[in-house]
C-alpha cells in the first residue's frame, strides 16, 4: 500500500520561464487601439496607465496585432485631419493665435504624413519623357562576363521572336 501512496503524492510540473505580463490581454489591446483611434498617442496611453512603452510597442507589433495597430495609426491620422479643420475654423483673428494655430496644424500634418504616408504623405511626380542622344565611335566593348550581355541577348531574342527584325548578324571579330 505504501507504494501506491507515493504515486499519488507526485507534484504537478511548474511552468518554466517568465510569467506572462498581466497587461498583455486582448481587452487591453482593444482599449489601446480605441484610444489611438481617438487621437491619443501610444506614449501618452502607456504613461497614463503605467505600462512599459517599449514592451507595448513590441507586443503590438507582433503578428497577432500588427494589422490592428496599423489600422489604429491610420484612424489616428484621420482624427488629426478632422482636428486640423477644427483648429483652422475656430482660430480667432488675433495674430498670436493664428501663429499658434499654424504651428498646431503643421505639427499634425507632419505626424499624419508619418502615420499614413500613402494617404497624407508628400506626392512626387517624376516625368521621364524626352530624348537622349548617345554618341560613340561605333564599337562597344563588353566583357564576356558582364551581366549586360544576358540582358542584350534577351532583348535581341525578343526582337527576333516578334518578327520586327528581318536579319540579325553577328559582327563580332573572331
Amino acid at each position: 500500500m505504501k507504494g501506491k501512496d507515493k504515486k499519488a503524492a507526485v507534484k504537478p510540473k511548474r511552468k518554466v520561464g517568465r510569467p506572462k505580463a498581466k497587461w498583455k490581454t486582448k481587452a487591453n489591446a482593444d482599449r489601446i487601439f480605441e484610444a489611438m483611434r481617438n487621437g491619443q498617442s501610444l506614449r501618452n496611453y502607456c504613461t497614463l496607465n503605467s505600462l512599459p512603452l517599449t514592451k507595448v510597442y513590441e507586443w503590438l507589433n507582433s503578428d497577432e496585432f500588427r494589422e490592428n495597430y496599423a489600422d489604429a495609426q491610420a484612424a489616428r491620422a484621420d482624427y488629426f485631419f478632422d482636428e486640423i479643420l477644427n483648429i483652422a475654423d475656430d482660430c480667432p483673428p488675433d495674430k498670436e493665435e493664428v501663429a499658434r494655430a499654424k504651428l498646431r496644424i503643421e505639427t499634425r500634418k507632419f505626424a499624419m504624413a508619418r502615420m499614413s504616408p500613402k494617404k497624407y504623405g508628400e506626392k512626387f511626380n517624376v516625368d521621364l519623357s524626352g530624348t537622349t542622344e548617345v554618341k560613340h565611335n561605333g564599337k562597344v566593348d563588353i566583357a564576356p562576363t558582364d551581366s549586360a550581355i544576358q540582358g542584350i541577348n534577351a532583348i535581341l531574342g525578343a526582337i527576333i521572336r516578334s518578327g520586327k527584325s528581318e536579319r540579325v548578324e553577328d559582327t563580332s571579330e573572331k
